[in-house]
């Protein structure tokens, strides 16, 4: 499985565009998002069988490798970010992809976030080296854990369109509110007085653990630890009926099991 993807980029770096490798990379991400748009459903499903027919996957792969160092480094905050997330899911699905049958990522051996085998912008790296040491560590940007996707169920929806660098922040905003708002990731049990919660808040609430008090309620801006930040971390993206609800305090935190079951149709 690991020895498929060089003989592929190798492939298709002989079909990129004559300069691409001088440095005329598309942050327009047309091709690849013409192809999300061809196998992902408005679910966030993936029809992988017809993906791994598709050529235009490890074309865009192969244009990933063709970024230097230095380019990306010259890039933009909002070019840089719309380029690693955009790689990251990418190469989640091609990490499906060269293993059909698997009904789990977490089937996968080796480890298929620590794995370090994708060449992007002149080094190979893990996904988690693009998740945690680029996205969320030196650019500082934690709306990721909305908007990449571990092939899983449990994880957000992935995006049907790519991401682009002009207005990252507000796409990054729109995904962090859906994510909040979709009942089968966070829902509230007005009966037991429970609000449930994605275990990705649990697994990262350290990420949110700033977030401030203004406009939120006194019982809410009085909740202690982690919960209390996540909470207020959640409210303003609710909407005004679950905001009432909570509004008071008098509810109990829990978290979701992790539906790790593969995300395709």
């Amino acid at each position: 499985m690991v020895a498929k993807l060089p003989g592929l980029l190798a492939a298709a770096m002989l079909l990129l565009p004559a300069g691409a490798a001088a440095g005329s990379f598309d942050h327009s991400y047309a091709s690849y998002d013409a192809l999300l748009r061809t196998h992902v459903d408005e679910a966030g499903l993936v029809t992988y069988d017809a993906l791994r027919k598709d050529g235009r996957l490890p074309t865009f792969l192969a244009s990933l490798a063709e970024v230097t160092p230095e380019q990306l480094a010259d890039w933009s905050r909002g070019q840089q970010i719309a380029f690693l997330i955009n790689a990251y899911n990418a190469l989640t699905l091609q990490t499906i992809v060269e293993a059909p049958g698997v009904s789990s990522i977490r089937e996968i051996k080796p480890d298929a976030w620590d794995n370090a085998r994708w060449p992007v912008a002149g080094r190979k790296v893990s996904l988690n080296y693009l998740e945690h040491t680029r996205l969320r560590g030196q650019l500082r940007e934690v709306r990721v854990h909305f908007v990449l996707v571990c092939a899983a169920r449990g994880c957000p929806k992935l995006p049907r369109r790519a991401l682009r660098p002009e207005g990252i922040s507000e796409q990054l905003a729109g995904y962090m509110r859906a994510f909040v708002r979709d009942a089968t990731r966070n829902r509230i049990d007005r009966t037991g007085r429970k609000l449930y919660l994605s275990k990705i808040f649990h697994w990262y609430a350290d990420d949110f653990a700033n977030a401030g008090s203004d406009g939120i309620p006194p019982a809410l801006a009085a909740m202690a630890g982690k919960e209390g930040a996540l909470v207020r971390t959640l409210y303003p993206l609710l909407s005004q009926a679950d905001r009432s609800f909570l509004e008071d305090g008098k509810f109990e935190v829990l978290y979701s099991d992790y539906d790790w079951s593969l995300n395709s149709r």
